[in-house]
């Protein structure tokens, strides 16, 4: 059961049909990073993070193939990169805390699927953004199964022909969150990397993305789904 009071969803995500093609862009290498232009003084700029995954094998989608897209950040005010003062935690957008975009952060999730195919959020205000670090998390009553067997990845565009697919290298089944890819708004641009950090076994205890841009894997409230 949940220990939270889930918010009213907002309208439906578009999903992706299984088996759907990569979509075209940038693929990331385990450990790559890459850059996108964006004017961070046009307030028409936007980032769209999606969370894909096809659920794998017929016989892995009928075990359960129900997957969580998680968008932790930080806004360029806390960013603490260079300065004296110590880290503090960001926050964390997902399906009980869908966000906005007519306030901070600026982030808004789309909605919860249960079923395989897309979860999205968008982000704006660019010139508001520190970091932003897209996770996914494994409802418990998936079982076992690695987000890599699931199709699981992130797709990051800005919807003005630069995409990014950040996917998985790892057959890691034995956690249930996985911190996918970080986006740094601290430059010029956005500086996309592909991390993939995983959770230790057995832990539900979310990510934390820290105002200097670390990441704690294990450190942050246990999730229930």
């Amino acid at each position: 059961m949940s220990l939270f009071r889930k918010k009213d969803p907002a309208p439906a995500p578009a999903h992706v049909p299984l088996g759907a093609p990569a979509a075209s862009g940038i693929n990331l290498s385990k450990g790559g990073s890459s850059s996108i232009s964006l004017s961070k003084s046009d307030p028409t700029v936007q980032i769209t993070a999606h969370l894909d995954w096809d659920g794998g094998t017929a016989q892995r989608r009928a075990r359960g193939a129900d997957l969580e897209l998680y968008v932790l950040h930080v806004p360029a005010a806390d960013v603490t990169a260079g300065k004296n003062s110590a880290p503090t935690p960001g926050g964390a957008i997902y399906y009980r805390n869908l966000g906005s975009l007519e306030e901070p952060p600026y982030i808004r999730h789309h909605g919860d699927s249960l079923t395989p195919g897309r979860e999205t959020a968008t982000i704006t205000r660019p010139d508001q953004q520190g970091y932003a670090l897209v996770c996914a998390y494994s409802a418990v009553g998936n079982g076992v199964g690695s987000f890599k067997e699931y199709g699981a990845r992130a797709l990051i565009t800005d919807g003005r022909g630069q995409t990014v697919n950040v996917p998985l290298y790892d057959d890691n089944r034995r956690a249930y969150w996985v911190a996918i890819a970080l986006v740094d708004f601290t430059r010029d641009g956005a500086l996309i990397s592909q991390v993939e950090r995983y959770s230790r076994l057995g832990s539900e205890a979310r990510p934390v993305l820290y105002s200097d841009g670390r990441i704690g894997m294990d450190e942050g409230p246990v999730e229930f789904k």
